[in-house]
């Protein structure tokens, strides 16, 4: 049988390298889209044969197309989508600059769109799209007050794009982590007390008393691209151990 193929942005860390690494292990074929690249070389040496590698800025339409032509020229059609690519900034409403807030944008919703619009001429039937959103696109984000917008404008795409891309029959699925133990909590700028003191005060406010691993975010990802969610479409799967649901 063909092997599927998975095409992921931002699939170099974190969730990313999480879901990326799942996949392979369940016989996808992986396409990984990243600005950083040299940390995938060992995980591409894994299996070579079914892995795929494009250094490109998901900001760019130019760089998403040609990683989507590579990808076809390769394996063929794709079937699963995980837009994944984002940035967190935290900064107080004092603090945004013009410069900040349209990273913000160009990153976590314009780069999310025409991933997804860069994709459908190689996508196969039934294929289906996942959306990294977050529980920020519905809390109060405080200091991460861009970054939740930007995952709400995520969330309602999700909900416009399941409806048009549905008589193709393409399910798009949102999929919104809570706080998650990955490497970019150190690049946060808070000090080892400060990051403590924050995680525990997230961690009791969970009803299961934790934050989440990477592979939780990854295994919901892999259900959300399984065949068991044939009739999941239009969907916010959230994976925060209760922290946006009580």
């Amino acid at each position: 049988m063909k092997k599927r193929v998975v095409a992921i942005t931002g699939g170099n860390s974190g969730i990313g390298l999480a879901i990326s690494t799942l996949f392979l292990e369940n016989g996808y074929k992986v396409a990984i889209f990243a600005q950083n690249i040299e940390r995938m070389i060992s995980f591409k040496n894994k299996s070579p044969d079914n892995v795929l590698i494009f250094s490109g800025d998901v900001s760019s339409n130019i760089d998403l197309a040609r990683f989507y032509q590579d990808c076809n020229q390769q394996w063929g059609g794709i079937d699963t989508i995980i837009a994944n690519a984002g940035v967190a900034l935290p900064e107080c409403i004092n603090d945004v600059s013009e410069n900040s807030f349209n990273k913000s944008i160009d990153i976590n919703f314009k780069g999310v769109f025409f991933t997804v619009q860069k994709s459908l001429t190689y996508l196969n039937r039934n294929a289906s799209i996942i959306l990294m959103s977050s529980i920020q696109a519905q809390r109060g984000a405080g200091i991460w007050s861009i970054y939740g917008a930007t995952k709400a404008a995520v969330r309602s795409l999700t909900r416009s794009l399941a409806q048009e891309l549905g008589d193709s029959g393409i399910r798009v699925n949102t999929l919104s982590p809570g706080v998650t133990d990955t490497p970019i909590l150190n690049k946060f700028g808070f000090d080892d007390t400060n990051l403590k003191n924050i995680l525990e005060q997230v961690s009791n406010s969970t009803p299961l008393g934790r934050i989440a691993s990477p592979h939780e975010i990854a295994k919901s990802a892999l259900f959300l691209a399984s065949d068991d969610a044939s009739f999941i479409t239009g969907a916010d799967l959230q994976v925060d151990g209760g922290l946006a649901q009580i």
